[in-house]
């Protein structure tokens, strides 16, 4: 883990500890610029370097972020309609990586069958 992570992921253990509801958006440098440029722009793109977790100050557990996929850099606190967004979209990119090359090969294999 880099020195830039551990100081992102102590700098969110101190946004946990607000006392209000709080989404955050974190990630790579990649992701961050893409969503500073607009919402859309990271939306649309293919960067899958980034996640999005929600600090529920009721529920009184802290959240889990993933450290060792992409490199965390970096974080901005968003609205929970964005964050919803993001989750979204993060998980029809997801499937678009793992789900489709499956159904394809499948289909391929059928295709295989028939023909013979």
């Amino acid at each position: 883990m880099s020195s830039k992570t551990l100081e992102v992921l102590k700098e969110l253990k101190q946004v946990s500890y607000v006392k209000a509801t709080t989404c955050i958006l974190y990630g790579s440098d990649e992701a961050l610029t893409l969503y500073h440029e607009s919402l859309n722009a990271l939306l649309e793109s293919d960067c899958m370097d980034f996640d999005v977790v929600t600090f529920e100050t009721q529920l009184g557990k802290k959240p889990e972020f993933i450290i060792d996929i992409f490199e965390i850099e970096g974080y901005r606190i968003i609205n929970r309609t964005i964050r919803n967004r993001l989750h979204d979209n993060l998980c029809k990119k997801v499937k678009k990586q793992i789900i489709e090359p499956r159904q394809q090969k499948w289909l391929e294999e059928q295709e295989d069958r028939n023909f013979l």
